[in-house]
């Protein structure tokens, strides 16, 4: 079961594009994006660009996929390219759990 609080987070952030959050995200495939599972969605493909070469910098906080605490991820953070995007971690140690059995974590969410 997801935490409400969390999933109200994240609702009310994948309204607004993380990059430019002046503007309002578009519902179009072609601009969206996936870290740790969850959807990101963009105003334009400038946004889209800026944010995949650090979505650290743009996420907010985060569900590690191994223990599922929040964490606020940095450019330090742990990363691992998996299907759908990247995966961020909040230690080493979950990293190196996720490299063991990366399907295992997989968040898989239908947006």
């Amino acid at each position: 079961m997801t935490d409400p609080e969390f999933a109200l987070f994240h609702l009310q952030r994948s309204l607004w594009d993380p990059v430019d959050p002046t503007r309002v995200g578009s519902l179009a495939a072609a601009l969206h994006a996936r870290v740790n599972g969850e959807p990101y969605r963009f105003a334009s493909p400038a946004t889209l660009r800026r944010f995949r070469r650090d979505p650290a910098l743009y996420c907010g906080l985060l569900r590690d996929p191994v223990t599922s605490m929040r964490f606020w991820p940095s450019v330090h953070s742990p990363r691992a390219e998996w299907k759908g995007g990247p995966y961020l971690f909040d230690s080493d140690s979950t990293f190196a759990e996720f490299q063991r059995a990366p399907q295992r974590y997989e968040v898989k969410r239908d947006y």
